[in-house]
């Protein structure tokens, strides 16, 4: 599990440079992350990741193609990258160069800084 935290964390750097550079969707917002959603088996690169900055705080918003969206903290001391709305924890799994993250029957592949 700490290694995953520290992952997690380190998912603050991965995701600035990824919005700021390649990987952007066809509308030019964010960039395509694979997803599985609602519990299916397989991911598709269906989802879009984004990175904003509030009072200091840096959150990450997963937008679904339906329109409906995650969002996470980055940073919290102690415990890495928590679900900011919500009831349900995100559990987070270092996969080796991502971590995936899953909350309820999602499940999103985040990039991981090198």
């Amino acid at each position: 599990m700490r290694a995953a935290l520290v992952a997690a964390v380190l998912l603050l750097a991965a995701c600035n440079e990824a919005v700021e550079g390649e990987a952007v969707n066809a509308t030019g917002e964010g960039t395509l992350i694979d997803c599985s959603l609602n519990g299916a088996g397989g991911f598709g690169r269906d989802c879009t990741l984004e990175r904003h900055e509030q009072d200091n705080e840096s959150f990450v918003i997963v937008r679904h193609p339906d329109g409906a969206f995650r969002r996470f903290e980055l940073g919290v001391p102690g415990r890495g990258l928590i679900t900011a709305d919500g009831a349900e924890e995100a559990e987070i799994t270092d996969m080796g160069g991502y971590v995936e993250v899953r909350v309820g029957s999602d499940r999103y592949h985040l990039p991981i800084a090198e």
